[in-house]
């Protein structure tokens, strides 16, 4: 894949052009930019096909890049300093990224992932939602991988997450969808988001979507679709804690 890196940082554009030239075969970072103009020119000139594009830039920053393109034909890799909850927002928006500094083995994921989604076309539609979860201090979409490509759902209108196997259930208060993750990739992306709990082994709740809490028999929730949880018995003194010291 013909390639080229766009930081306004020459020391980290040479840190990561020698990383890959030494460890990613059939990568060739054909140009360098400083600057998103800079970077269009070459990207419309030549048949690019990967860009590490850094986010943190002066005057334009890495977004920019994507409004100089109607459907861009190239794959893009994020390079970000960016903080915790920044790349939560990475994780679920489904776009690449890597967390500076760069280390072998995520360059090399992030860039076996780039050829595999290589002509997928859906770059602008992932960045856009990207953009709107690093906007806010909340994440506003999660991307779903689903069998044909993608759906964009609103976190807030997820019910709950129920485990099936190697699968997880993610049911909102429209749809249900059937996912190839398992319930602790889902948990683990959404650890630090205080709407949700995980209350079972098999299940994480949005705890804005709970209708009923019932202490009665062993704790129970209720949502919406009349759907009856369980809350594990070895979590309920973590569950009544938690949600007496947060706003509903």
């Amino acid at each position: 894949m013909k390639a080229i890196i766009v930081d306004d940082e020459s020391h980290a554009r040479s840190l990561l052009f020698n990383t890959i030239k030494e460890h990613c075969k059939g990568i060739e970072v054909i140009a360098e930019a400083e600057n998103i103009k800079e970077a269009v020119k070459i990207i419309n000139k030549n048949n690019i096909e990967l860009v590490f594009l850094d986010i943190e830039m002066p005057n334009e920053n890495g977004f920019a890049l994507f409004e100089y393109f109607d459907k861009p034909n190239f794959v893009t890799i994020f390079c970000t300093a960016y903080s915790e909850y920044a790349i939560q927002a990475f994780e679920v928006s489904a776009v690449d990224y890597l967390l500076k500094p760069v280390t072998i083995s995520k360059l090399q994921d992030a860039i076996e992932k780039a050829i595999k989604t290589r002509g997928q076309n859906q770059i602008l539609q992932n960045v856009n939602i990207l953009r709107e979860n690093i906007s806010v201090n909340q994440l506003q979409k999660i991307a779903l991988p689903l069998s044909d490509g993608l759906i964009f759902i609103k976190i807030e209108e997820i019910l709950y997450f129920e485990a099936d196997g190697s699968y997880t259930y993610v049911i909102t208060n429209k749809e249900k969808y059937l996912v190839s993750k398992k319930i602790k990739e889902f948990h683990e992306l959404l650890i630090n988001d205080s709407r949700f709990f995980r209350v079972h082994r098999s299940y994480l709740v949005n705890i804005q979507q709970i209708k009923k809490y019932s202490k009665k028999d062993g704790a129970t929730l209720v949502f919406d679709n009349n759907k009856v949880i369980p809350v594990a018995r070895e979590k309920k003194n973590e569950f009544d804690s938690y949600i007496g010291n947060i706003s509903v």
